[in-house]
């Protein structure tokens, strides 16, 4: 995520398109994001895959296009697969995420309402965020346990506000039904 300040110093919203996962899969990823965090002092969030960040616009025009959006993709599957570590503070620690042909175009889809211009994309779900070393971040993916390897049913995409990088600033403001 990305956040800037306007003149008078204030964090400006942004906005974002998560997958969420429903069910059992939310209970056991929410259950290790909030083990890895209590154990290593980061903040606890909802588990989620972004599939779109920071976008630009007015919350009237995103929210309508997120509508257009869900309108235009069916329901489908997300296939978390090995876990990975990266530089950034929000992909510390993540579960990769399969680039299935429908998560491909759902992405496609939404950068084309959104943003236009492409740009890499590597879905993921985090389940730690930080700045953490090497050694560490490799200790913690190789006790990962196989169970995170899960599938979810995606039918809805989540239109998230953020008013800081903090995730207690972050609001789901929008659910919108896959109903293409």
């Amino acid at each position: 995520m990305r956040f800037s300040t306007n003149l008078k110093g204030s964090v400006v919203k942004t906005y974002h398109l998560w997958l969420t996962p429903t069910g059992q899969a939310y209970d056991i990823l929410l259950k290790t994001i909030t083990a890895l965090s209590k154990a290593y002092h980061a903040p606890i969030f909802d588990p989620h895959v972004t599939l779109l960040g920071s976008l630009p616009g007015t919350e009237e025009t995103i929210s309508t296009r997120c509508l257009e959006l869900g309108g235009s993709l069916a329901p489908f599957n997300v296939l978390l697969a090995e876990p990975g570590y990266g530089d950034q503070y929000f992909q510390c620690v993540f579960l990769k995420t399969q680039e299935t042909p429908a998560l491909m175009h759902a992405h496609e889809l939404a950068r084309k309402l959104f943003i236009k211009e492409s740009s890499p994309y590597m879905p993921h779900l985090s389940l730690l965020y930080g700045h953490y070393s090497l050694e560490l971040k490799n200790n913690i993916t190789s006790t990962l346990s196989q169970s995170l390897r899960l599938s979810f049913t995606v039918d809805m995409i989540h239109l998230i506000r953020s008013r800081s990088e903090h995730p207690i600033d972050w609001t789901s403001i929008l659910a919108v039904p896959l109903s293409g």
